[in-house]
């Protein structure tokens, strides 16, 4: 029950990234438009599927929505943080490394679920 709690803010904040997927796609950042062009779409669609997989799996408590949706979170944010850098704006950069840090993260908790999964599936056999 001590999880509880933790696994509910994991799943409010998958929903937020799939949330900002879809105001992405509706209304795209100038930024990431101009350095990308229509690939901006592609961009909002990972946070809308990243965000719908891991949130499922986190309400369900299931590895495998967060297993599939966290790559694509974290790929959102990585190319996120490159357009900003490329800007060398100072503000942007600043902007480039916090959300660098989070893509870090959010890569650091796929390879936990990586390793419940592996885990999970080396006890069904």
């Amino acid at each position: 029950m001590a999880s509880q709690p933790r696994r509910w803010s994991r799943v409010a904040g998958y929903a937020m990234m799939a949330a900002a997927g879809v105001g992405a796609a509706a209304y795209p950042t100038p930024s990431v438009q101009d350095a990308t062009g229509p690939l901006v779409y592609l961009w909002a669609s990972f946070l809308v599927l990243g965000g719908v997989l891991a949130a499922a799996g986190a309400a369900t408590d299931r590895w495998i929505g967060e297993h599939i949706g966290l790559p694509l979170l974290w790929a959102a944010h990585g190319v996120y943080a490159v357009v900003l850098v490329s800007s060398l704006a100072p503000a942007s950069v600043v902007a480039s490394l916090a959300l660098a840090g989070f893509a870090l993260l959010l890569y650091g908790r796929w390879r936990d679920v990586a390793t419940v999964r592996l885990e999970a599936t080396r006890q069904a056999e």
